[in-house]
């Protein structure tokens, strides 16, 4: 079912998963394409897709796998097999050099992409994504997102109460037209008002959020992770082999696969409490020393959500000198 205010594209790709899209034109040879974190869609990175594209830069933006308008097998999911479909995307549409602006799980899929595919990219921008963590930082970082996970698989009375529920979480300290496009593109109709209550609105009665729980728990189980903390220990105790060789391939990442120019943007307002930002210090440090062309930009007034869904004219504007450069 396509989600609601979508104007995207769809791309068949040669494994036959459907992949939708959007492009903004610009006259750049190389395009960006914009890759979102875990519970997002293309309608995070439109805002700055579309100044960029102003600007000259042609943009792609679109749904991961399990997420918006693409198709959601009960398949594995993880940051290889995102990795893989950006690849075959990028092909698709005609391109054989690519950079990539990502966010959250969007940077791992990034470093997936650059350790098997690294003469396709031309430059990297992480946002918030793709530290080297430790054991207790990942448990701290995914109790973090539980507020965010709690929308999966719920039946919401109507589109009116989704929004009034997000606009109250403590993770944003603003509300926009562009969060509130984000979170109704997420959105499918589950059922409706009888005729005689119809409110004049095509987009009425139950609505679910389109990402279903699977999608999410795949993602989280392939880096060591699970939809709730209690779901590590039972993972743990059914298979420990299983479990400590994913934490060990997820310990390293492949920032030596990186040999174009890459820019990192953190987010250093606290989500919840002081230190409990997704990429420390420590995460940072290994960066600097692993990645040989590396920048680092600071948002020192946004958390991990804000840092692309709130608006920033200087991050924007660091992000275009850095692909003109």
């Amino acid at each position: 079912m396509l989600q609601f205010g979508s104007d995207s594209k769809i791309a068949t790709l040669p494994s036959g998963i459907r992949i939708s899209y959007r492009i903004f034109p610009g006259k750049s040879k190389v395009p960006l394409f914009c890759v979102h974190g875990l519970t997002g869609n293309l309608k995070n990175f439109e805002p700055i897709a579309q100044g960029l594209s102003k600007k000259g830069i042609t943009v792609i933006v679109y749904d991961l796998r399990g997420r918006g308008n693409s198709d959601k097998p009960k398949e594995e999911y993880s940051a290889r097999v995102h990795a893989q479909d950006l690849k075959e995307l990028s092909s698709i549409l005609g391109y054989s050099k690519i950079s990539i602006l990502s966010h959250s799980l969007g940077a791992w899929i990034t470093l997936r992409f650059a350790e098997k595919f690294a003469s396709f990219l031309e430059k990297a921008v992480l946002i918030d994504g793709g530290g080297e963590l430790s054991i207790k930082r990942k448990i701290s970082n995914l109790l973090m997102i539980q507020g965010s996970l709690a929308r999966l698989g719920r039946r919401i009375p109507s589109k009116e109460i989704y929004l009034q529920e997000a606009k109250k979480s403590p993770l944003l300290s603003a509300w926009n037209t562009n969060i509130q496009n984000f979170l109704l593109y997420e959105l499918e109709l589950v059922g409706t008002l009888s005729t005689s209550l119809m409110p004049g609105d095509t987009f009425y009665g139950p609505v679910l959020c389109s990402i279903p729980p699977f999608v999410i728990d795949s993602e989280l189980k392939n880096m060591g992770g699970a939809m709730k903390p209690a779901g590590i220990i039972a993972r743990i105790f059914k298979d420990p082999k299983e479990f400590f060789k994913t934490l060990k391939e997820n310990k390293v990442m492949p920032y030596s696969a990186l040999h174009c120019p890459v820019l990192v943007i953190r987010a250093l307002k606290p989500n919840f409490k002081a230190g409990d930002e997704l990429l420390p210090s420590t995460a940072i440090e290994k960066m600097k020393e692993k990645i040989k062309n590396l920048k680092v930009y600071e948002l020192t007034d946004k958390n991990h959500y804000e840092s692309v869904l709130l608006e920033d004219k200087d991050r924007d504007q660091e992000i275009f000198k850095f692909l003109r450069s």
